[in-house]
């Protein structure tokens, strides 16, 4: 499933949007350095973390989609560089936990 298909099924908030790629798997964290290391291309990146450094790993790891879980927002700095990437960032009510049951149930990963 595309991000865009996913974010409209989700009824997740699109706070800025990218190549509309597949999602392959999720990884849930917040701990930058593994998410370097062990998150895959094409994954649905679920986090709480709002800042500019998640814009920064997020294209290191070359993710498909950032999912801001419990209502988190991008703060502004991370809202603008998300745009200047062309990055996906959604939003999410739920916990981390219950959004990856999302991204599990509705991407089949």
């Amino acid at each position: 499933m595309t991000v865009s298909e996913f974010a409209k099924q989700a009824g997740y908030t699109v706070f800025s949007e990218g190549e509309d790629r597949a999602i392959g798997s999720g990884y849930c964290g917040d701990f930058l350095s593994n998410i370097i290391s062990r998150a895959t291309d094409d994954c649905a990146w679920l986090t709480v973390m709002n800042n500019v450094n998640v814009a920064a790993v997020a294209t290191l790891i070359d993710c498909a989609c950032i999912i801001l879980c419990e209502g988190v927002a991008p703060d502004e700095a991370f809202a603008a560089r998300a745009k200047q990437l062309g990055l996906w960032v959604l939003g999410a009510k739920e916990n981390v936990f219950e959004a990856a049951k999302k991204v599990a149930e509705l991407c089949g990963v």
